[in-house]
């Protein structure tokens, strides 16, 4: 029988471009049920849209918007290497330690998160 179960052991190391010389970060896909739970968290703010309050909307699609990023980092990243000024690792499932993020580092991490869990083919739907 084929397991319809997402292996968490299973990991994938990125060696990060944006923090030289040694910066990397180790993924896991997410599974079935946080996929869903990410697709909520976009679909609340969609919901708004039809109540014609329309600056309303935009600030519910930033707020989605760092609420995925947040639950995506919390889950996907398994270990990292990347440090605060003052030595201290960075808590990225802490949105306090997102918020001090270099923005290079977040978007390539980013793009690994989406190319990981076929991100963008569940957003065009």
């Amino acid at each position: 029988m084929p397991i319809a179960v997402n292996n968490t052991e299973d990991t994938q190391r990125f060696d990060l471009k944006s923090a030289p010389p040694d910066g990397f970060v180790v993924l896991r896909r997410m599974t079935y049920g946080q996929v869903v739970q990410r697709r909520a968290l976009m679909k609340l703010s969609m919901d708004m849209s039809g109540k014609g309050r329309n600056k309303d909307f935009k600030g519910e699609m930033a707020m989605a918007s760092v609420d995925i990023n947040n639950f995506e980092f919390k889950h996907c990243i398994v270990e990292h290497n990347l440090e605060k000024s003052d030595g201290v690792l960075l808590n990225l499932a802490s949105p306090v330690d997102l918020q001090l993020l270099d923005p290079r580092v977040g978007q390539e991490i980013e793009r690994y998160i989406t190319s990981m869990n076929n991100i963008e083919s569940e957003e065009g739907e």
